[in-house]
């Protein structure tokens, strides 16, 4: 795999990383803020939503990875 397809993948998994990192912070957020429970209610009531952004996440990763190396 060449150079700029190596720099390439490691920005997409820097802003999928990041991507992650702020719907788990605002989420949590939110759902501590408004509904008054314990951050440990809270991570537990979003982790349908955060769980599914990392699984996208990997997945775009994942596809776009497949993607770059086939397109060689």
């Amino acid at each position: 795999m060449s150079e700029e397809k190596g720099k390439s993948l490691k920005l997409l998994a820097f802003w999928m990383f990041g991507t992650v990192v702020i719907v788990f912070a605002a989420i949590t957020a939110y759902i501590f803020l408004f509904t008054g429970g314990t951050l440990l209610e809270a991570i537990k009531a979003g982790f349908p939503i955060w769980g599914i952004t990392i699984l996208a996440g990997l997945l775009i990763y994942g596809g776009y990875y497949l993607y770059v190396s086939r397109k060689s």
